[in-house]
């Protein structure tokens, strides 16, 4: 895909944080944007930050979770700006506590944004895209958590490795339309979802403490929705099949195909918080660009076997 100049393209969760982020910079692309996010107001804000540089945007509230409402808003697209040539599903929900603590409303919540969410928005948008004969590209935003258990993450990581899968299994099925589909994977990025997310109520004490200290390590250590923003545009452009990122998650997802056993037991004692701050104190910067880079290369190669 050369650009975005005209082109369409749809982003869920783009009422901040990594949705802001992609929706302002392909506006900056000349794409026609569509930010759609479950508050309108947060969408429309989003928006007004496009048009404050001259781009062009539209909002749009739409519960990814609801089929009935990710169907209208899929018809709706089509008839006003055509089929899109990018999707992004971004929207995301998080909880945190001990399995045993979670409800029944917790997962139906958790699976409903985080993998409902892709199904439909995949299936509405998806279809559109194979039907146009014009191809396009949809990328889902998943996590780390998707192929690295979290401690008191579990229904959090279940229902991001079955986006993972989700993505995975589409983009075979997808293959030869011209419809590629890729899964990004940030690390621990500032975007407040910690700050926002669900405590359970069993061990609120010692969860919202782990939280307190993730959100502490997103506002100082974590990487920007902008660092996230342009990986996700240059994946449009090119259509790589699963992009962790950035260097931590690079280096997770590659132990997880070397050594799961060894990635689980990292998983017990190294938090992706912790590896972000260590690798920044130790670490010169040109010496990560080359660490970035063979990681880069690994991945692949093995993404090609």
């Amino acid at each position: 895909m050369a650009g975005f100049e005209n082109e369409v393209v749809v982003i869920t969760g783009a009422g901040g944080g990594i949705g802001r982020a992609v929706a302002q910079r392909f506006a900056r692309k000349k794409a026609i944007v569509i930010a759609a996010d479950l508050d309108k107001a947060r969408a429309v804000q989003t928006v007004e930050s496009i048009e404050a540089f001259g781009g062009v945007a539209t909002p749009y509230a739409v519960d990814v979770a609801d089929a009935a409402a990710m169907e209208s808003f899929a018809e709706d697209i089509h008839t006003e700006f055509g089929t899109p040539k990018v999707l992004v599903n971004n929207a995301g929900y998080s909880t945190a506590g001990p399995f045993l603590e979670h409800t029944l409303e917790d997962w139906e919540r958790l699976l409903g944004v985080n993998v409902w969410g892709l199904i439909y928005g995949c299936t509405h948008f998806g279809r559109q895209m194979v039907e146009s004969g014009r191809g396009g590209r949809i990328i889902n935003v998943t996590s780390v958590a998707a192929f690295t258990p979290i401690p008191l993450s579990t229904p959090y990581c279940a229902s991001r490795a079955a986006a993972q899968m989700l993505t995975e299994g589409l983009r075979l099925e997808f293959a030869g339309t011209g419809v590629g589909v890729t899964a990004v994977c940030p690390a621990l990025v500032h975007t407040g979802i910690y700050e926002d997310g669900e405590v359970d109520r069993g061990a609120a004490v010692d969860v919202a403490r782990t939280l307190s200290v993730i959100s502490l390590a997103e506002r100082f250590v974590a990487h920007s929705p902008e660092s996230i923003a342009r990986t996700i545009v240059r994946v449009a452009a090119r259509n790589p099949a699963v992009v962790p990122t950035p260097i931590e998650a690079r280096a997770l997802y590659l132990a997880t195909r070397v050594s799961p056993g060894g990635a689980r037991l990292a998983a017990r004692v190294l938090r992706p918080d912790k590896l972000t701050g260590l690798r920044a104190r130790v670490t010169r910067p040109a010496v990560l660009t080359r660490i970035d880079d063979y990681l880069t290369r690994k991945l692949e190669g093995l993404d090609r076997r």
